[in-house]
């Protein structure tokens, strides 16, 4: 898209040359019009032009990125059940591009945020220990029903990638990277009925690793989809503050 408007326009740069040799009378730039496109004073003028354009090759550029996917956590104690679905991972933000060598192999640098949303079994809730802080499960009681426990991250990004291209058109291609999070919040909530009366808790300041980096793999194909999985060898609570496990994410990347 960005190529055919650039053309478009200097199809519209020698129409308004002419006027302004016109009224001028400077003959200097209607030669140099006529090298940029070949005026046939036997045809239309908006009709069978033909120019070509001869740019450097670009080696920056900035471009906006999203990514849908499911997130579950790995190495978590086996009372510790989290579903794939509905739990999701979303982030999106802005990647600069720098392509010193040519479009085939790309280096970026980008800023975004990221929500990651943990959905757990219904049996148990996360509690925490008013004097230590710790968190840990608990079972709901027999009469809580419509049970949902779940856990939430909000990060901001840092994502710092490289992606070679095997084909010239940049359709197949594979990207290496890691993902600095800056990880701002985390709560947990948990929903249930008692006595016909809907009741939603939250808890905030679980004591999730401020700071963590996460190792990126994506896979691009054609129609500027890619799938991407992204782990987290650092463990999302502090030490002492939670059991251990590690975040894994996968889905498609825009």
């Amino acid at each position: 898209m960005k190529q055919i408007i650039f053309a478009a326009l200097l199809l519209m740069c020698p129409a308004m040359a002419v006027n302004a040799a016109e009224l001028s009378n400077d003959t200097v730039v209607i030669e140099k019009v006529a090298d940029v496109v070949n005026l046939d004073s036997d045809d239309d003028f908006w009709k069978d032009k033909h120019v070509m354009i001869k740019s450097k090759s670009q080696k920056w550029d900035v471009d906006p990125y999203m990514y849908l996917g499911f997130n579950t956590m790995l190495g978590a104690p086996s009372e510790y059940k989290f579903n794939l679905w509905p739990s999701f991972d979303l982030g999106f933000g802005l990647l600069g591009e720098w392509m010193p060598y040519g479009k085939k192999n790309v280096w970026g640098l980008g800023i975004g945020i990221d929500w990651r949303y943990y959905r757990m079994d219904d049996a148990t809730y996360w509690e925490k220990d008013l004097t230590t802080g710790v968190m840990g499960l608990t079972d709901y009681q027999v009469l809580q029903s419509d049970r949902r426990t779940s856990l939430s991250e909000f990060s901001l990004q840092v994502p710092v990638t490289y992606t070679h291209y095997f084909d010239k058109e940049l359709d197949w291609g594979v990207t290496l990277g890691a993902i600095v999070n800056f990880n701002t919040g985390a709560h947990v909530t948990r929903e249930f009925t008692y006595q016909d009366e809907d009741y939603e808790v939250e808890t905030g300041s679980i004591h999730q690793r401020p700071v963590t980096v996460d190792g990126l793999l994506m896979v691009h194909t054609p129609g500027d989809v890619a799938i991407y999985c992204r782990y987290c060898p650092m463990k999302f609570f502090r030490d002492g503050y939670g059991p251990k496990m590690n975040q894994l994410s996968f889905g498609i990347y825009f």
